[in-house]
């Protein structure tokens, strides 16, 4: 029983490890890096300063991703969802493809593994078999069990993207100024983000067998199983301008939740109709892809939700920590009077600013047409421009 134990142990430890030697941890560094970069240098371009530092969408990546993966880790490991390493090792391989297209959004759970999981279903049927770098790919690594394991475990990925989506999509959202076609400039809101999950998958063979004789629930034609820590990214991109952020971003994070929710069911049902777990990938992968072009299509068209307008200055982002934030100004939100003085522009906004340089006073009209005060006190180390990026 020790020397069980010590297997155990061991085939952990090994799980573990394999995390740093995936190469989509680095490349998933590396993009995020570039991400924040290309947002820094855009935010410049538009408004002379940049919102957050350029490491935002690194540390985030880590940060908001772990929790969501710990949970899936437990009811992949509690149910055993089994997959075999040819899945991970194609997984990984066509999520790398996508990262390096740029695309983010095709780094969403749906197509990298959904399309491994094609693969080796089509190698399965057709019992055809080839060679992938160090791994033989054949009509055995696939099982009867991956038309329920594989379709469970992208459902709950897809939840996990549409619960980022809708709680921090928004946070990251960078406004940019562009001109309309009647040469008017109006901001539009680009989120592109990078999840990372630690993800526990059980593996078929290793020392995991005897200790417990009940599991795994969904076996993989194996009686020995071991665990394998994956680097899983999510990836997404997507632009607003008809709504702000803060309603878009949720609004399209609820649809992909209801999409991952579907195929949950669909992949539950498969336990005991297998074909309903391909029915399942491929509701994923086609679902995912209208929920882009479809959100996509309607923020393309109609007006722009943060323009220039005759009552009042528009704000179009907020610095943080700054006298704006503490004020409780929202992006979208549309300053009438500073310091009891009507402003309709950029410069007579800071004009005012200047008689009181100690203390600012706000009328704001917000999003629902209502006016506001706001006041705060200016400190000396406060940005010269109360951390108020707006429409010019």
């Amino acid at each position: 029983m020790q020397i069980m134990y010590v297997d155990i142990v061991m085939e952990l430890f090994k799980g573990i490890g394999r995390f740093f030697l995936n190469p989509l941890l680095y490349v998933a560094i590396i993009f995020s890096i570039l991400i924040g970069y290309h947002r820094v240098k855009n935010e410049r371009k538009s408004f002379n300063t940049r919102i957050l530092w350029g490491w935002s969408e690194t540390i985030l990546m880590f940060k908001e991703g772990w929790l969501i993966g710990f949970v899936i880790s437990i009811i992949s490991i509690l149910v055993g969802l089994v997959v075999p390493i040819q899945f991970i090792v194609l997984s990984a391989a066509v999520g790398v493809i996508c990262l390096l297209t740029f695309y983010y959004h095709l780094a969403s759970p749906a197509y990298p593994l959904g399309i491994a999981f094609i693969i080796l279903w089509y190698t399965y049927i057709t019992d055809g078999s080839w060679h992938f770098f160090n791994w033989d790919v054949t009509s055995a690594s696939m099982h009867i069990g991956m038309l329920v394991s594989i379709p469970v475990m992208v459902g709950l990925l897809l939840m996990a993207e549409g619960y980022l989506i809708k709680k921090n999509a928004a946070k990251l959202a960078s406004p940019q100024i562009l001109k309309t076609e009647r040469g008017l400039p109006s901001v539009i809101y680009l989120a592109k983000r990078l999840w990372l999950l630690p993800i526990f998958f059980v593996l078929p063979s290793g020392a995991i067998h005897e200790f417990l004789p009940y599991w795994p629930q969904i076996p993989l034609g194996s009686d020995s199983f071991s665990l394998i820590l994956v680097p899983l990214v999510i990836g997404f991109q997507q632009r607003s301008r008809k709504m702000l952020p803060v309603h878009f971003y949720p609004q399209l994070g609820k649809t992909v939740e209801m999409l991952g929710c579907l195929v949950l069911v669909e992949a539950i049902i498969a336990y005991f109709f297998p074909i309903m777990g391909i029915a399942a990938v491929c509701v994923a992968i086609v679902g995912r892809a209208l929920i882009s072009i479809i959100y996509s299509i309607s923020e393309r068209h109609g007006s722009y939700a943060v323009t220039p307008q005759d009552s009042g200055v528009m704000v179009a982002g907020i610095l943080p920590d700054s006298p704006a934030e503490a004020m409780g100004i929202q992006v979208g939100e549309c300053i009438r009077k500073v310091n009891g003085i009507p402003v309709k522009t950029e410069e007579e906004l800071y004009e005012a600013l200047q008689i009181n340089a100690a203390h600012c006073r706000l009328e704001v009209l917000d999003q629902d047409g209502e006016v506001r005060l706001r006041q705060h006190v200016i400190y000396r180390h406060d940005h010269f421009r109360i951390g108020l990026l707006v429409v010019r």
